[in-house]
């Protein structure tokens, strides 16, 4: 282990991070190429390469690599050994300059009719996406045989597993609205036309109502397809995914094994219960997935904990697994799952970006990162755009000491929850120098803890002892800051939730809901500032209790009441967003005088919120924290 101590990767407990890195001098490269006289009956030589990267993963032993020449390869790898150590470890990497690309996608070439055995026109008696269908919509019916695919049709199961995540039956008991079961039964497998995905409808009449759609029927092998332009398919290059995973040790608990460089598109694989990436570490330990790039899979793009609660296990190993500079795109329920004990784990640097378009937040699995029990762990300067439903960072129940620092997170379309949620601990968590922008509610939630209708910036239930500081919240229908209490029958260290302990200081938040909620008077908050006549409630801080509402305050009685805010400070603050240039303007107004920050949303100039905080400390600024009506501008359309 190495430690840098620098104020990027000091822990809560004030330790730094502890560091480790491929240190392997490699004693043999294997070769892999596209070349005319690549073969697997070849030694593996940059003279004499394999064909399969899968040859490689059969024979590779600790302290050897792979280099793999750029092209598509069509394979499931399925590593055999793992290597010992940092200095021992197995490298799977690109030749450097080439793209790698393993697919799960195969062309179709079955032939279609346009004589559907299934009405594709009309509207449904309960269920449809519009109150308008085409009735000319032009559908095509297609067949697959069992030949056209790898081991496991996926257009043959159905999104839900077959075991409930923890033995939890969540989606029977917390689904408030019928039209939620339909993304559970939908099946796994995508259709892609020119490589741009349809989309899944559940009934055969819904085609008429969505250009760009596909419908399954019950046996997995015949289908109906309707293009976005009506145009006929067979004037078009149809593919669709033959497997669910790519890359995944035979094996599971292999250790030390590095992944660089490659890329995994089209995969059919499911929601968890069972956490599957096409990517997977397989209940592995101390791997490093870098440089990779992950794209349309139907469930997880990359998995790298013990995969399922319900999974029999002799061994247990703490992961320490490091997922750095990936990126990881379009994929349906999570971009980068992790279950288990996540000790000492490092998501760094990694983009994530149009991830949990499946909506199933519900299932309460999905996240753009959403990963459980982390211990000593550093998730950092991730930049997370464009989520669909569902948290962008997600740490599930059991963490201690973990810090969640310089992410970006911007435009979550639906969120019961928030955009960055720590959930059941009472070991001390800091989520700091984290942007949040754009974020909606989902109010229908329907779990124990309640989320007063979701949509927050940094959220957590059934916690206590954290610290959220010097982050900017802007522009989300929730809260700033939502600290929830929580449900009293979750045990975490010895105690249900009490709300106590919590630290909320020096944040900048404006342009939401509220500023921010305690779940009871037993916590500390400072030196905040927030935009005045910018929430779309009256009250911008609240204590709230599980949607109870207890006590409704401005920034003036929080501090008379309470003591929070004595520093804190209120201004106009105008701000615009720029994902092109990937720039966030800021100006915090008093009166005649103004300051303007330009912060870098990739975090690679780090964020700091000293000289507003300087700004403001120098000027008098009550008069924004006098009783004042909700400027129209800010109200959610």
């Amino acid at each position: 282990m190495s430690y840098v101590n620098d104020q990027y990767s000091i822990l809560p407990n004030g330790k730094p991070f502890e560091f480790w890195d491929c240190e392997t001098e490699f004693t043999k490269t294997y070769y892999v190429s596209k070349a005319a006289n690549a073969s697997d009956e070849n030694p593996g030589t940059a003279e004499a390469p394999f064909a399969t990267i899968s040859k490689a993963a059969e024979i590779l032993e600790a302290g050897e690599r792979v280099v793999i020449g750029g092209g598509v390869y069509d394979e499931f790898v399925r590593p055999v050994n793992g290597g010992n150590c940092p200095k021992s470890m197995i490298s799977y990497e690109a030749a450097p300059g080439e793209r790698v690309i393993l697919t799960g996608a195969k062309e179709y070439k079955n032939g279609f009719t346009d004589k559907c055995e299934y009405n594709t026109i009309g509207l449904g008696r309960y269920y449809n996406y519009t109150t308008e269908f085409n009735p000319d919509a032009k559908c095509y019916q297609g067949y697959f045989n069992q030949c056209d695919f790898d081991k496991i049709n996926p257009f043959a199961m159905v999104n839900c597993a077959s075991q409930p995540f923890g033995g939890c039956e969540f989606w029977f008991e917390y689904l408030p609205r019928e039209k939620d079961w339909a993304p559970f039964l939908k099946r796994r497998g995508l259709i892609m036309v020119d490589g741009e995905p349809l989309w899944q409808v559940n009934f055969s009449n819904q085609l008429s109502q969505v250009p760009g759609s596909y419908w399954v029927e019950d046996s997995g092998y015949k289908f109906i397809i309707r293009l976005k332009d009506d145009s006929d398919p067979r004037d078009h290059v149809i593919t669709y995914t033959c497997r669910d995973q790519l890359f995944s040790p035979i094996n599971s608990d292999l250790g030390y094994i590095r992944v660089k460089g490659l890329e995994f598109e089209f995969v059919g694989n499911g929601v968890p219960g069972s956490q599957k990436g096409a990517l997977s570490t397989h209940c592995g330990h101390h791997w490093i997935l870098e440089e990779n790039k992950v794209r349309w899979a139907n469930g997880l793009g990359i998995d790298i904990g013990n995969e399922s609660p319900m999974r029999s296990r002799e061994i247990q190993h703490d992961t320490h697994m490091i997922v750095r500079r990936n990126h990881v795109s379009n994929c349906g329920v999570c971009g980068i799952a992790g279950l288990g004990r996540n000790q000492g784990i490092l998501l760094e640097g990694n983009v994530l970006d149009g991830n949990c378009w499946h909506d199933i937040e519900y299932n309460y699995e999905s996240g753009a990162i959403k990963v459980h029990g982390v211990h000593d762990g550093l998730i950092r300067y991730n930049v997370i755009t464009n989520n669909g439903y569902g948290p962008g960072i997600w740490t599930d129940y059991a963490n201690a000491n973990e810090r969640i620092c310089y992410n970006t997170i911007v435009n979550c379309k639906s969120m019961v929850m928030g955009a960055i949620f720590i959930e059941a601990t009472d070991i001390p968590c800091r989520t700091d120098h984290n942007i949040i922008i754009n974020g909606g509610a989902d109010p229908t939630g329907s779990i124990p803890q309640r989320t007063s209708g979701g949509g927050h910036g940094f959220y957590q239930h059934d916690s206590d002892n954290l610290l959220t500081d010097n982050n900017i919240m802007l522009g989300l229908d929730g809260a700033g800051v939502f600290l929830n209490w929580g449900d009293p029958v979750r045990i975490t260290n010895g105690h249900g939730p009490l709300g106590y302990g919590h630290k909320v200081m020096q944040n900048i938040i404006a342009d939401c809901g509220r500023g921010y909620v305690m779940p009871t008077v037993y916590n500390e908050a400072d030196g905040n500032i927030m935009g005045a006549g910018s929430f779309s409630e009256q009250y911008c801080i609240g204590v709230e209790r599980n949607n109870e509402i207890l006590e409704r305050l401005d920034m003036r009685s929080a501090r008379s009441f309470h003591g929070w805010d004595k520093t804190g400070k209120m201004c106009q603050i105008d701000y615009d967003t720029c994902l092109d240039c990937m720039k966030l303007t800021m100006k915090f107004t008093v009166g005649d005088e103004c300051l303007e920050q330009v912060y870098d949303l990739t975090q690679e100039v780090r964020l700091d919120l000293t000289p507003v905080q300087e700004f403001l400390a120098q000027r008098d600024c009550s008069a924004y924290e006098a009783h004042i009506r909700v400027s129209k501008k800010f109200f959610k359309k």
